[in-house]
């Protein structure tokens, strides 16, 4: 049984109450023995990728920040009630916020704005929406193209299934490229979690770079097909041709620009910046600075810009360039508000594995987690990559700035531990994600519809999906792109196409075979930390 969630109310008075919360997680905080029954020695440790992250976090220092940020926010909503311009200067990180105590070093700077950004409520914020009636901004469930809606009224709204960042309900689930009115014309998306996304970020961007490494090299006398394959994971094949072009046309898995897209229940987005980007336009009706800039200067088609960014930009008719919805409100995101969001998204906790404790269900675990390479199911879900370098550098975008930061997720990741190496023979840093960064066909039984006649046809297949990443997989329920899954053994019955064959072993096993992979994806889960509430 892991330690679970647990909600404090107050302010920073509470902190004496809190020394029974602190010496209990001092109880889980040394390495746990293996009981007799499990039929090993007593004391003898589990292997080190099985035991949880959260066992070796100080809950001391983040109860003490987390208590100061709730007195924090308070008076952030009263401002916000009053005069709410104030609010939306707030969320600007060069600004020196008037609540803060003393200047913050940039990074937690950064982090705190990106925080309070993804927690306030945006109809107070300047250029919220499209259009505004009697009653307020217009907003619209169903999303007109790429447009979007705007359909909620803050980040947290939609990603707090298990915590704080993470996923969201089924009847949260977006309807993305829609006309604005009928349900049927739109298709459904269920808001991911967002923990481990700052991980995730750097290891697509070191993938990327193999990939594109491949092609570098002088020029072929004949066409000759290029293997992609990194880390195992085959990503497929490009022919180099000798005038120095590249056939991608077999490529299947990820874009001809060799990217690495891990946002996206389709992979369309290679960093968290131009994830959050399109995030608010599309649920928010804010639209970025740095695109309307680029829209002036390139129109649709900026360099380096993903088929996603190029439709958003294709939306809107013209008038004036820096107020593309034309609402009246220029400069809705601003470049630093988007660095913000960028580091808070990129300092979040990691998933963690947590093996029951219990000796029959540990037991089950382990049987779990053979059954899950038996099954095949590690050929798509790949439990483990390496990082070279766990950092990730911010540049900023507007005209003429030079801003850049560099985290560094072994010691700035914030709200949980940090990313650590505890095996001196693996040549970089564990990720264990679960997912091949890849695309698959998963057949009709997940196929989105076919595009009407006469309109154009996706860049993506309707049938290919990006491999949903595992870990956290316990807090994120429901499960699949549109949250038709209730329980993991649903998921797994869905699953078509390239994985009907591991589907069709799994329901092959007897019924607690079945059950014994259902506990080990149930460790995939997240660190068990405090929250605070009013």
């Amino acid at each position: 049984m892991r330690l679970r969630r647990t909600t404090l109310k107050g302010s920073l008075s509470l902190l004496p109450a809190l020394g029974g919360l602190l010496w209990l997680a001092s109880c889980h905080s040394g390495s746990r023995s293996q009981s007799p029954a499990s039929g090993e020695p007593p004391g003898q440790p589990l292997p080190a990728m099985s035991q949880p992250m959260s066992v070796y976090t100080d809950l001391d220092p983040y109860l003490h920040d987390l208590l100061e940020s709730q007195d924090v926010r308070r008076i952030g909503r009263y401002i916000g009630a009053v005069e709410p311009s104030e609010l939306s200067d707030d969320l600007n990180p060069t600004r020196r916020k008037a609540s803060a105590k003393q200047e913050l070093e940039p990074i937690e700077s950064l982090f705190q704005a990106g925080e309070e950004l993804f927690e306030t409520e945006l109809s107070v914020v300047r250029g919220f929406g499209h259009a505004w009636g009697p009653q307020g901004p217009k907003m619209h469930r169903v999303h007109r193209g790429a447009k979007g809606g705007p359909d909620s009224f803050s980040c947290r709204s939609c990603h707090h299934r298990g915590g704080d960042d993470g996923a969201g309900e089924y009847n949260e689930n977006a309807l993305v490229g829609g006309d604005g009115e009928r349900v049927s014309s739109a298709l459904e998306r269920n808001p991911p979690s967002l923990q481990g996304a700052g991980l995730l970020q750097i290891l697509a961007a070191e993938v990327t770079a193999v990939l594109q490494e491949r092609l570098s090299g002088p020029l072929p006398t004949e066409p000759t097909q290029i293997p992609l394959v990194v880390q195992d994971v085959d990503f497929g094949y490009v022919t180099r041709l000798p005038d120095g072009r590249v056939d991608a046309s077999a490529l299947r898995t990820i874009d001809p620009d060799l990217i690495v897209k891990p946002f996206g229940w389709k992979g369309t987005h290679s960093t968290l910046r131009r994830f959050s980007e399109e995030a608010f336009q599309v649920h928010h009706g804010m639209q970025s600075a740095v695109l309307a800039w680029q829209r002036l200067s390139f129109t649709t088609q900026p360099n380096q810009a993903s088929a996603a960014t190029r439709a958003i930009m294709a939306a809107f008719p013209g008038g004036d360039g820096l107020d593309l919805d034309g609402d009246g409100s220029r400069i809705e995101l601003t470049d630093s508000m988007l660095s913000g969001i960028a580091v808070y998204l990129t300092l979040l906790p990691l998933p963690v594995i947590e093996p029951p404790r219990a000796p029959d269900l540990l037991a089950a675990f382990r049987q779990g987690q053979a059954a899950f390479q038996t099954l095949g199911c590690e050929s798509c879900h790949k439990p483990m990559w390496l990082v070279d370098k766990p950092t990730w550098t911010e540049r900023g975008e507007a005209q003429n700035t030079a801003f850049r930061i560099t985290v560094d997720l072994r010691k700035d990741i914030r709200n949980g531990p940090p990313l650590r190496n505890r095996d001196a023979e693996l040549p970089g840093y564990p990720v264990l994600l679960y997912s091949d960064l890849r695309r698959h066909d998963m057949g009709k039984e997940l196929s989105d519809p076919e595009p009407p006649p006469g309109t154009p046809k996706p860049s993506i297949p309707p049938s290919y999906f990006l491999t949903r990443p595992l870990w956290g997989l316990a807090d994120s329920a429901p499960y699949l792109h549109d949250g038709r899954a209730v329980t993991i053994a649903d998921a797994i019955k869905g699953h078509g196409g390239e994985a009907a064959e591991s589907r069709r072993k799994y329901l092959a096993l007897p019924v607690e075979s079945q059950r014994a992979l259902q506990v080990f994806l149930m460790s995939l889960s997240r660190a068990a930390l405090p929250e605070v509430s009013q």
